[in-house]
């Protein structure tokens, strides 16, 4: 059957679902062109399935490549509602009344896909929970597996020793031994920062702005490694027994 010079079929209502009905037409080819033999061009492929949908004049936004080749796979995605109408439009060939017949077609395989997709995953968790666990037996395949599992914890705890080695020497470092630690610790690297900052030009930047002021900025003028650092480095020595 042809209508407006494509090759029409008419929505079947045999309970398939969308993926089943899909394939058929696909197939088939409902919707093409007909050749100027007055035969049907062939089936449909992704590329010219979503090329035809795209040329319709309302669909501004056209479909994804991607999207028409999961419809040819076999796979748990369906079709969303804006592409039911777009192949609707197609399988319809443009006509207005068979158009909303096959959305509605559409419509209701994919629901039935949808159910049966979830009733198989339903079948599948119901079979899985049925299944009994199998009794362990002290039997000499446990006692080697018992000894692979202690060899493995030691060999976790060893490992999990030597990452714990720097955590404890930098506590041991600033914790159990002098006081001074901390304090050093901070002054060595406020003083390598200021040498570097020196040696890279960046220990006193000034710029002058379009209003003839004078901005100065740079590791000297940052106060968290001038100002506080000779705030309170000071009050923090006193504080602290047998300096």
């Amino acid at each position: 059957m042809f209508k407006n010079g494509k090759l029409f079929l008419p929505p079947p209502k045999d309970g398939s679902d969308f993926k089943e009905l899909f394939a058929r037409l696909a197939a088939a080819g409902a919707g093409r062109p007909v050749g100027n033999d007055g035969f049907p061009p062939g089936p449909w492929t992704p590329e010219l399935l979503s090329e035809a949908i795209s040329q319709i004049d309302s669909n501004r936004l056209g479909v994804d490549l991607r999207t028409v080749q999961l419809w040819f796979q076999e796979n748990d995605k369906g079709i969303g509602t804006a592409n039911i109408h777009w192949l609707a439009r197609i399988w319809g060939c443009g006509d207005p009344v068979a158009t909303g017949e096959w959305q509605l077609e559409l419509s209701v395989a994919q629901s039935r896909l949808t159910a049966r997709r979830r009733e198989a995953k339903r079948a599948a968790n119901a079979v899985a929970l049925a299944i009994p666990e199998m009794p362990r037996t002290a039997t000499f395949d446990d006692e080697a597996e018992h000894s692979e599992e202690g060899a493995r914890g030691t060999d976790e705890k060893r490992s999990s020793t030597q990452r714990s080695s720097l955590a404890r020497k930098s506590e041991a470092l600033f914790c159990q031994g002098s006081p001074l630690n901390l304090p050093a610790s901070v002054f060595a690297g406020i003083t390598a920062l200021g040498f570097l900052s020196y040696i890279l030009g960046i220990h006193n930047v000034s710029y002058g702005r379009a209003d003839g002021i004078v901005k100065q900025f740079g590791f000297l003028w940052a106060a968290n490694w001038t100002f506080v650092f000779m705030m309170f480095l000071p009050l923090f020595l006193p504080g602290q027994p047998n300096l």
